[in-house]
C-alpha cells in the first residue's frame, strides 16, 4: 500500500487536479493506494472539496477547525499513517497539496524503497532536477540552507534537506516514533521537514534522492511560507539539534 499524505491549508483550486493526477498514475500501474489529507483549518472551499471527493477517491480526511501550522499537520499525518498501516512494507509519501509536486515522481521513489532504501527525497539539487516559477533569491536561500545542513549534519546521498516531497518506509516511521515519541516533530513551521531528517539521521538510515521537477508556475494561490521566519526557525532548530548524533 502506498499512502499519499497531504497537508492542506487553503488549496481549493489545487485539490481536484492533484487528486486526479494521483488516481490516474496509481490506476495506470495497478497500485493500491490511499490519500490521507489533513485539513489545517482551511478558510476557503478546501473542506467542501475534500468531502465531495470522498466518493471518487480512496480518501481519508483528518484535521482541525483551527490552523495549527505545517509542523502540527505533518506530525498528525505521520501518526495517522503509522496507526492504520498493517504492513511494514507499506510506503508513506508526503507531498505538497499546491500542485507544485508531480505525483509521477512517486513511482521513482517507490522503486528506490523497493530497492532497499528507507527514505527517498525528491531533490532540487540533482543534475536532472528543474525549478520553474521560483525567484532566484528564494532559490539562493534554499540552497544556502541545504548547504549549511550538509556541513553540520552530513548524510550520505542527501543534498536537499528542506524539500518535503519524500517517501518513507512505514517501518522507519514506526521506529522513529518509538525512539522520539511526541518529540519527533517539534517545529511548528516549514523547518519541520529538516528537523525530521536530522532526527532520522541518528538512526543510521539508508537515504537516496531522485530528481524533482518543481513547478511553482502551476500552483494556485499564494505561497504560505514566511521566508524570514522560516530562516530564523531553521537556524534555531540547527542549534537545538546540533548535539544529536
Amino acid at each position: 500500500m502506498i499512502y499519499i499524505l497531504l497537508p492542506v491549508f487553503n488549496e481549493d483550486s489545487n485539490l481536484e487536479p492533484l487528486f486526479n493526477k494521483i488516481k490516474t498514475g496509481m490506476e495506470r500501474r495497478g497500485l493500491e493506494y490511499q490519500i490521507i489529507a489533513y485539513n489545517d483549518g482551511s478558510t476557503d472551499n478546501s473542506a467542501a472539496i475534500l468531502h465531495k471527493s470522498l466518493d471518487e477517491y480512496p480518501l481519508r480526511i483528518i484535521g482541525k477547525a483551527k490552523n495549527e501550522g505545517l509542523g502540527y499537520a505533518f506530525n498528525s499525518l505521520l501518526k495517522e499513517v503509522v496507526s492504520i498501516s498493517t504492513d511494514d512494507d507499506d510506503i508513506a509519501v508526503v507531498q505538497d497539496s499546491d500542485n507544485s509536486h508531480n505525483p509521477e515522481h512517486v513511482f521513482h521513489m517507490e522503486y528506490k524503497i523497493r530497492d532497499g532504501f528507507d527514505l527517498v527525497i525528491a531533490s532540487r539539487y540533482l543534475t536532472d532536477s528543474r525549478i520553474v516559477g521560483v525567484s532566484t533569491f528564494r532559490q539562493f536561500l534554499s540552497y544556502g540552507a541545504s548547504w549549511l545542513m550538509r556541513v553540520i549534519f552530513p548524510m550520505k546521498g542527501v543534498k536537499d534537506y528542506t524539500c518535503g516531497f519524500r517517501a518513507y518506509r512505514i517501518e522507519l516511521l514506526k521506529a522513529a516514533f518509538q525512539k522520539f515519541g511526541d518529540q519527533l516533530i517539534e517545529e511548528k513551521g516549514f523547518s519541520c521537514m529538516a528537523e525530521l531528517l536530522v532526527k532520522l539521521r541518528s538512526m543510521n538510515i539508508l537515504v537516496v534522492e531522485v530528481p524533482l521537477v518543481l513547478r511553482y508556475d502551476q500552483k494556485g494561490g499564494e505561497s504560505k511560507m514566511n521566508i524570514m521566519k522560516t530562516i530564523k526557525n531553521t537556524l534555531a532548530m540547527l542549534v537545538r539539534l546540533k548535539s544529536l548524533k
